[in-house]
């Protein structure tokens, strides 16, 4: 949540008009296992998020408009838009749109509010384009809730530790940090070996999901989360102040100048800019990284699991790396379900994610051939392994999710922006937000 990209580099989309994209009749073709028509001339309207892997299912769009009969007409939005633009379709109870395209951080509300449909009464229907058992487990998990599968994953991510490998070797530093205390360290001795030419780490530091997405990792590094066991929110537990303040002191002392207001996009280029030695962000920067012509970092990148500060963490469930997916869900209030479902599956067909691998940068695909195939490896080889690591222990609660999600992270977002500033210590800054989420959350 990105990641992706949230989703990184859906997160960093510049808010703006949407634009409303009808796919004619040109275009690259796909080649498919034969599903048979049976559109009977129905049109449906897809609400997509404006990213590559949407770019990637509208070039291919001709053929499997031409197979079914089905037409397809897909709105592009900027994800910063897309939630509230969701929202308020479902809301009114409205048809406009069959499918809707978005992350597992808002999915699960939607299903949750009935918004979105049960898919499993559908599967059958288009098996010769995809099943739920072709995707990769971890990706298909986020969609399924009380043995219910609930949307089709298009792509997803988690979150690493990147690290410059020169560097550490320069500077006497043995292995990749395991501890937060390491972390540190290493962030300190980069710094400062290097006379500040290079600092020891960069980290987004921008308002809302920005800083909070990889702040969700330093909360659950120190043992923190988002709620107490009593289900209540939590922000101001002492592990989610300690986590802020160290997060706060590691950029303040170690960070690239300018943090501060580092987005997704400013992040990556800091890195791969070698402006920094660390960084901490999703699975998608993995090409960027590795990118020759734009990189010179390229070929010197580790990729390790994030840091924890606490002792004995967990290797499943409630760990420090995000697991977000984003899917493709049915509408309840469509009134073309049966031709809707049948695109859902063709777009995250075999054929469609492996022409996002050959054509675009698709790191996050989901379906378990195609991450494993030949093409990926050769494109993604450097980070292969790690990439598919860190899925398997992927928190699919990372971020708060359901209808309050974006209060949650809107809320403590303002919060980390003012301990980065020097406007309020870690403790007044997040007793803050506790109070005002606690009033506004009852």
């Amino acid at each position: 949540m990105g990641k992706g990209s949230i989703t990184r580099r859906r997160l960093t989309r510049l808010a703006g008009m949407a634009i409303a994209t009808t796919v004619g009749l040109s275009g690259a073709a796909c080649s498919t296992s034969g599903q048979s028509s049976g559109g009977d001339g129905k049109t449906i309207t897809v609400l997509a998020e404006d990213i590559s892997y949407t770019d990637n299912i509208k070039a291919l769009l001709p053929q499997f408009e031409k197979e079914t009969g089905i037409s397809v007409k897909i709105e592009t939005v900027p994800y910063t838009d897309q939630a509230s633009k969701i929202l308020l379709n479902f809301s009114q109870k409205s048809s406009a749109y069959d499918v809707v395209f978005t992350d597992n951080v808002y999915g699960t509300g939607y299903y949750d509010s009935k918004y979105v449909e049960d898919l499993s009464k559908y599967e059958q229907s288009a098996t010769s384009y995809n099943s739920f058992d072709k995707f990769y487990p971890p990706y298909i998990k986020p969609m399924t809730k009380d043995s219910v599968t609930f949307g089709l994953p298009v792509y997803g991510e988690s979150t690493w530790l990147m690290y410059r490998k020169d560097l550490f070797e320069q500077y006497g530093i043995a292995k990749a940090p395991t501890t937060m205390e390491e972390l540190l360290a290493d962030a300190k001795t980069i710094t400062e070996k290097s006379g500040g030419k290079v600092a020891g780490i960069t980290l987004r530091g921008a308002n809302g999901i920005q800083s909070v997405y990889p702040w969700s990792g330093f909360l659950r590094a120190f043992g923190g989360d988002y709620y107490g066991a009593d289900g209540k929110i939590a922000v101001n537990s002492p592990q989610a102040v300690q986590a802020t303040a160290f997060w706060a002191d590691l950029l303040k002392k170690y960070g690239v100048k300018g943090v501060g207001n580092f987005d997704w996009e400013q992040n990556r280029i800091a890195f791969t800019q070698g402006k920094a030695a660390m960084t901490i962000d999703a699975t998608a920067n993995g090409p960027y990284n590795e990118d020759t012509k734009a990189s010179v970092v390229a070929g010197k990148v580790g990729y390790a699991a994030v840091p924890y500060a606490i002792a004995n963490p967990p290797a499943t469930g409630n760990t420090n790396n995000s697991l977000n997916v984003h899917a493709l869900y049915l509408s309840s209030f469509s009134k073309n379900k049966d031709a809707a479902y049948k695109f859902m599956a063709w777009a995250t067909s075999e054929p469609v994610q492996a022409n996002a691998v050959k054509t675009t940068e698709s790191v996050g695909v989901t379906l378990t051939a195609v991450l494993q195939g030949a093409d990926y490896r050769a494109k993604y080889g450097p980070f292969q392994d790690a990439v598919l690591k860190q899925l398997e222990t992927g928190n699919v609660n990372y971020l708060p999710s359901g209808q309050s999600a974006n209060t949650i992270i809107t809320r403590v977002g303002q919060s980390l922006s003012q301990v980065l500033a020097g406007e309020q210590t870690a403790q007044a800054a997040m007793d803050a937000a506790q109070k005002d989420l606690s009033a506004q959350l009852k």
